[in-house]
């Protein structure tokens, strides 16, 4: 087959670029034309709103004012819409159609986008407008409705004011005057609607409703502040004047308050009180009645504080004088006991000074409660001051009544302690004389210096026990330290003391067990010797029981067990 020509392959490939720009212009026009049938709908839908006819109807309805204002902003904008903006949209989308058909693609899609935007913004345009117009048609109606709700609560509001104005006191003058002023606000409203000023009447009616809820407020809030300022606090205030007369000529006095100014001030209060009334200031009212409450139960706090605290006087004067009369007479005692006990023990608490300090306290406390005395019986007690200050007495006298007692016990176990420590000192050198008695009765030929030296301490450590103990004044608390030392030091002798007597006992058996062994047994021979060097000269018997048993052992097993058996059993029967 023959090769294409050159020329033809140019041909065929202008041919192909051709067709691509011919497909894609024609796809690309009938994208646009798409895109300017929605446009074109939408142009439609916006000339078919009524919006002439919701004009048209406004301009026919009386308007004034607020009202007549928006409606003229508003009727602009319809204008403006539909002179100018309607066209020029009109006007690019014909000029998009134009070059669209004209198969100029590129700018038919830029008429589309400037269209777009256009009619985007005459859509947004028709709903404000649409939306302006119906509220101020329904603001008539709503005015209306809103008129009748504030007219029916002002009524009520009224009726109340009337029927209850005792209960309103002096604030029913400034009632009457909020009412008054509402009503004429009613009737401007009816001025401002019959010349079509809605807008402006719906703003008085939100006045009015304003109005009326701080009117509601009032007549809810102010009767009970002047059942207060009526009933309440003038006939609280009269019975605290007299309860503190009362309470004044019977001998009671008063700490840190000047009763008769806060008397005073309470019912210049209550006037101001009654001023605020007067201007129908609720919150002020209100906070200032919350005041006078608080003040008037805080003067009947303190006067009933004072006759309890009276009561509670009476009851501490009627138990104290035993009660120091008690706590004088226990420390005296306590203190002979005391100084009797110091010449015979060391006393190592400083109990001396202890009970002495505790009589000059039982003293002082004593002259404080006779200085609470003289002012009750002078009528210039604060009672709430004397039973704070015998109260601490009272504590102060159970406190040292408690350590006195504590004190107490612990010196009578002087004398016990004293004893106790003389019988154990006895058994003490009993069983030290038994121990040395029982190691002579074992015949040995000496004793480890090491087990001597012990016995030795042990020996010293009771003959100081002796000593101390028949010391004049004699340290218990020091010599209990002694007997406890020498009790174990003692135990650990007496355990030493067996220990060498069993190794002694023990090595001599094994030693007659080894005669019959060591003639068939060097080992045993040498052994037996060496056990017998150390059993006489350094008098170490467990190292010479060791010596000879391990040899034994050796030489026949089990033969050491035996013969410890043995010795165990003998012993256990003596």
């Amino acid at each position: 087959m023959d090769s294409v020509p050159l020329w033809g392959i140019i041909v065929i490939g202008v041919l192909i670029v051709i067709a691509v720009i011919a497909g894609v212009v024609l796809l690309r026009q009938f994208q646009n034309r798409t895109a300017l049938e929605t446009l074109q709908q939408r142009q439609r839908q916006l000339a078919d709103r009524p919006l002439a006819a919701q004009v048209a109807k406004l301009a026919q309805t009386t308007l004034s004012g607020e009202s007549l204002q928006s409606f003229h902003k508003w009727q602009h904008q319809y204008t403006r819409l539909t002179q100018e903006q309607f066209p020029k949209a009109a006007a690019q989308l014909h000029a998009a159609a134009t070059a669209n058909d004209g198969y100029n693609v590129v700018q038919a899609r830029q008429h589309i986008v400037a269209v777009t935007e256009l009619i985007t913004d005459e859509e947004r345009t028709a709903q404000d407008i649409a939306e302006a117009l119906d509220k101020i048609a329904d603001v008539a109606h709503q005015n209306q409705e809103a008129k009748q709700a504030a007219q029916e609560r002002y009524k009520q509001l009224r009726k109340t004011i009337l029927v209850q104005s005792f209960s309103f006191g002096s604030a029913i003058t400034a009632l009457q005057s909020t009412l008054t002023a509402i009503n004429e606000a009613f009737q401007q409203v009816d001025v401002l609607a019959s010349n079509g000023d809605h807008i402006q009447a719906r703003t008085a009616l939100a006045d009015i409703t304003k109005q009326l809820d701080q009117l509601e407020k009032a007549v809810t809030d102010i009767p009970p502040r002047v059942n207060e300022l009526t009933n309440i606090f003038p006939g609280q205030l009269e019975e605290l004047v007299a309860g503190y007369h009362r309470l004044r000529t019977t001998g009671y006095r008063f700490f840190d308050i000047n009763i008769p100014q806060e008397l005073t001030k309470l019912d210049d209060d209550i006037h101001a009180a009654e001023a605020l009334l007067r201007k129908e200031d609720v919150p002020g009212l209100q906070a200032a009645n919350k005041a006078l409450a608080a003040n008037i139960d805080h003067l009947y706090d303190v006067m009933q504080k004072e006759m309890d605290a009276k009561e509670a006087v009476e009851k501490l004067r009627n138990a104290l004088p035993a009660f120091l009369t008690h706590a004088s007479v226990q420390n005296k005692t306590l203190q002979d006991e005391v100084r009797h006990l110091d010449e015979s023990y060391v006393l190592t608490n400083d109990e001396v000074q202890t009970t002495a300090h505790f009589g000059r306290q039982i003293a002082e406390a004593q002259e404080r409660f006779t200085q609470d005395e003289q002012k009750i019986h002078d009528q210039e007690a604060v009672f709430t001051l004397v039973h704070e200050d015998l109260t601490k007495i009272n504590a102060q006298l159970a406190e040292i009544e408690k350590k006195q007692v504590a004190i107490d016990k612990d010196l009578s176990g002087l004398r016990t302690g004293e004893e106790i420590a003389r019988q154990n000192l006895a058994r003490f050198m009993m069983e030290y004389r038994e121990t040395r008695r029982e190691m002579l009765q074992q015949n040995l030929p000496g004793l480890p210096k090491s087990y001597r030296e012990f016995a030795e301490i042990v020996r010293q450590e009771i003959g100081k026990l002796d000593h101390d103990l028949n010391q004049v004044k004699i340290n218990l608390e020091d010599i209990t330290k002694q007997l406890i030392m020498t009790q174990e030091d003692l135990k650990t002798l007496k355990q030493r003391s067996a220990d060498l007597i069993d190794a002694a006992a023990l090595t001599q058996e094994i030693l007659q067990y080894a005669n019959a062994l060591k003639q068939d047994n060097e080992t045993v021979a040498k052994a037996s010797v060496s056990a017998t060097q150390i059993f006489n000269t350094t008098y170490d018997y467990p190292q010479a029981l060791d010596t000879i048993a391990t040899a034994v052992e050796a030489a026949e097993p089990g033969a050491y067990q035996r013969i410890e058996a043995v010795y165990k059993e003998r012993k256990g029967k003596l």
